[in-house]
C-alpha cells in the first residue's frame, strides 16, 4: 500500500465516528495492511499530552517515564510545523550525539526503526503527529512534498479532529455503535441502499439490514432515515 492510499484510508475511518477502541484497532490493522508495524498518534502540550497507539506497553511506560517527548527527533520535526516526512534510525544515528544515539537504539530494540510522521498544528499551541512505524530497516529519511504530502496534512487533521470529536461524545455517553454499523449508516446516508452498501462493504444484504436494524435499536428509533439522522446529529458518522 503506497503512501497515497494508506492517508486515503485514514480519512475513509475519520468519516465513520468509531469509539476510540474501535479506531485504533482499525488504524493497528490499517499499519499492517501497509506494511508498517505500529501507528501513533500524539497530541503534545505541556499540559495536555494525549497518545493512542499499538506500540508496545513498555515503550510506552518508558517513553512517559522519562519524557522522552523532549528528545524524541520525530517531536522536535513536528515543533517546527506542519509536514509530512519519512526518517530512519540509520540515517541520522551516527551523526547524533550520545544521548539522542541511546534514545534511537532503545526505540530500535522495540522495533520502532523508520517511520512515516505527519505532524499538524492543534490549535492553542498545541500540536499533533500521526506516526506509521516498521522495523524494517530502511534509508527512508526526508520530508514529502506535493499531493501527497497534502493528503497526509488532510488525513492528519481529519484524525484530530476525529480524536477530539470522540473524547467529547464518550464523555457524554453517547451509544456504543460497531464500526460495521456505522459503515452501514453512513452509506445509508450517502443515499446508498441496502444492495449497494452490501457491494460497497463487500458483505451480504442481509448483514447489512441486520447491522443496521442493531444500530436503529441503538440509537432508539424505529426507521431508518431517523437512524441517519439521528447519528448525523450526534456526530457518529
Amino acid at each position: 500500500m503506497n503512501e497515497r492510499h494508506i492517508f486515503e484510508r485514514v480519512i475513509d475511518l475519520c468519516q465513520i465516528h468509531l469509539s476510540s477502541n474501535a479506531l485504533n484497532a482499525s488504524l493497528a490493522r490499517l499499519a499492517g495492511a501497509a506494511g508498517f508495524d505500529h501507528y501513533a498518534y500524539f497530541r503534545a502540550h505541556p499540559n495536555d499530552n494525549f497518545v493512542a497507539t499499538n506500540y508496545p506497553l513498555e515503550w510506552q511506560r518508558r517513553y512517559f517515564a522519562r519524557s522522552y517527548m523532549t528528545l524524541d527527533p520525530v517531536v522536535t520535526m513536528a515543533k517546527r510545523g506542519t509536514q509530512v516526512f519519512r526518517w530512519s534510525v540509520d540515517d541520522v544515528r551516527p551523526r547524533l550525539c550520545r544521548e539522542l544515539r541511546g534514545f534511537y537504539t532503545e526505540a530500535a530494540d522495540f522495533g520502532l526503526k523508520t517511520g512515516l510522521s505527519v505532524s499538524v498544528s492543534a490549535g492553542f499551541g498545541r500540536f499533533a503527529i500521526l506516526t506509521f512505524t516498521s522495523s524494517s530497516l530502511s534509508r527512508a529519511h526526508g520530508g514529502v512534498a506535493g499531493e501527497i504530502s497534502g493528503l497526509g496534512i488532510t488525513a492528519a487533521a481529519f484524525l484530530h479532529s476525529r480524536m477530539r470529536n470522540m473524547e467529547h461524545l464518550e464523555n457524554n455517553g453517547s451509544p456504543a455503535l460497531s464500526a460495521r454499523e456505522l459503515f452501514c449508516l453512513k452509506w445509508s446516508a450517502e443515499g446508498k441502499s441496502m444492495r449497494e452498501t452490501a457491494e460497497i462493504l463487500e458483505i451480504t444484504y442481509t448483514c447489512v439490514r441486520r447491522n443496521l436494524k442493531r444500530a436503529m435499536d441503538k440509537l432508539g428509533v424505529c426507521k431508518l432515515p431517523q437512524a441517519t439522522a439521528s447519528a448525523t446529529r450526534r456526530l457518529l458518522i
